[in-house]
């Protein structure tokens, strides 16, 4: 449930109202949900990094970096 947030979150960042969502949602904390949050941003400009440029040296480094 909380990962249907994701997308909405990376483009439009996370809105304090559907920070005290997923706070509930997940029943954790302000500073969990924060570092989920960052942590899923980091991943995903990787993400985009990858598909802006797919040549093979750039996806080893990708790789290596998630393993």
């Amino acid at each position: 449930m909380a990962s249907a947030y994701a997308s909405a979150n990376r483009f439009h960042g996370l809105r304090s109202e559907d920070l005290d969502l997923l706070v509930t949602i997940t029943d954790t904390t302000v500073d969990s949900v924060q570092a989920a949050h960052k942590a899923d941003l980091g991943e995903w400009a990787i993400e985009q990094q990858l598909r802006d440029h797919p040549d093979l040296a750039v996806l080893d480094a990708g790789l290596d970096r998630r393993s």
